[in-house]
């Protein structure tokens, strides 16, 4: 394979660059410009406002703004997949995190329809867990559902980024005879640490989450863990970085408000600090600054964060939950799910355990781009 198209349909960003904050996205940017420098014609074609095509470390972007309605979405993915494959003439189209909006789904029928006519291998790639891993009491939109199942069969290959995924979709799309591969998102380990994976005693006592300010990512538990700590004596500050909206949006949302509520019940506001949204190189310095990754997340499809925050040396304290304990592995102090007190004493022995840092190191390399980008080619070659 020399030439591939990868296509995402929903974006909260405004460029295709490495400060996207997105963790799906990133893991997008990251995958498809290792794959340009090891010499692959690389495109990708993404939902985003700008009008004119551009290059960014050898991937070539094609921006598709797609209008909220199932059948302008359809048309506008249809026309630009054919005029690209035109052009450039790719063999491989990566269906990557296909929309989970009900008025963008219908692009998903325009990519089965476009492989199936121009016959193009199609490979659909996914590590965000809605809808796989939400209750239907939460999220069912049955027109997704209905086009999921659609991509998935019409798919040569799908390929899930955890192992809980990869069990999940195949049970939901009854996938019996046929195999979910897994291949995780990776980073590029150099952007996040100078190669110092010693034990810091200067950033001793601090913690810091990274992610959206949402019910699911566990922030009522690690408020609570917070005020367990400062009951027994221990001197830990807590940083939160990450948007206050529901949907990446920065606009404080009646939970944030709630968990500020918490913070300043619990006399805890001198140390837990909500910081909004910040840039990737701010998000860089934060962690360079802390020990301890506390991600007491309930459900996640991957948590790039997570991985994010091992290359920056951070020892993790998280829920013995996957895909968190995949990732992991036995570089973590895990927690018993959904329990404050025991959050509390995980983050306490990451944050003494120095020898932890050994293991954090050796287990990062699992998710260096490098690697992870030859993973992805030797899956959807076979």
């Amino acid at each position: 394979m020399s030439s591939v198209c990868f296509f995402l349909p929903v974006s909260k960003a405004t460029r295709f660059d490495a400060k996207m904050g997105g963790g799906s996205e990133l893991a997008l940017f990251y995958l498809t410009t290792e794959l340009a420098k090891m010499g692959l014609d690389v495109h990708v074609v993404i939902d985003e406002g700008t009008k004119e095509d551009y290059s960014v470390d050898g991937v070539q972007v094609h921006p598709l703004p797609l209008p909220a309605n199932p059948v302008g979405a359809y048309r506008n993915t249809l026309n630009k997949l054919s005029k690209l494959m035109d052009k450039h003439r790719y063999e491989v189209l990566v269906d990557f995190e296909q929309a989970v909006k009900w008025d963008k789904a219908s692009c998903g029928k325009a990519v089965t329809k476009f492989s199936k006519s121009r016959g193009v291998k199609l490979v659909y790639y996914f590590g965000n867990h809605y809808p796989w891993l939400v209750p239907k009491s939460e999220i069912n939109p049955w027109i997704l559902w209905r086009i999921l199942r659609e991509v998935m069969d019409e798919s040569d290959k799908a390929v899930a980024a955890s192992s809980v995924l990869a069990r999940a979709a195949t049970q939901r799309m009854r996938w019996e005879n046929r195999r979910v591969e897994v291949v995780p998102f990776g980073v590029r380990l150099t952007e996040y640490s100078d190669g110092d994976r010693t034990y810091r005693a200067d950033n001793s006592g601090k913690v810091l989450f990274v992610g959206r300010i949402i019910k699911h990512k566990g922030l009522d538990e690690l408020v609570e863990a917070a005020s367990i700590l400062k009951e027994e004596g221990h001197e830990f500050t807590f940083t939160v970085v990450g948007p206050r909206g529901g949907d990446w949006d920065d606009v404080p949302t009646q939970y944030y408000q709630e968990l500020k509520t918490k913070v300043d019940k619990l006399n805890l506001a001198d140390r837990f600090k909500f910081t909004g949204s910040l840039t990737k190189e701010l998000v860089v310095s934060k962690m360079a600054e802390s020990n301890v990754f506390g991600f007491p997340s309930h459900a996640e499809g991957f948590g790039v964060a997570l991985i994010q925050a091992m290359a920056a040396n951070l020892t993790p304290a998280v829920y013995d939950l996957e895909p968190m304990s995949e990732i992991v592995g036995p570089a973590a102090v895990k927690a018993k799910p959904f329990d404050a007190s025991s959050l509390a004493q995980a983050i306490l022995s990451a944050d003494h355990d120095k020898n932890m840092k050994t293991l954090v190191a050796e287990r990062v390399k699992r998710f260096s781009i490098d690697r992870v980008a030859k993973e992805f080619l030797s899956k959807i070659e076979t």
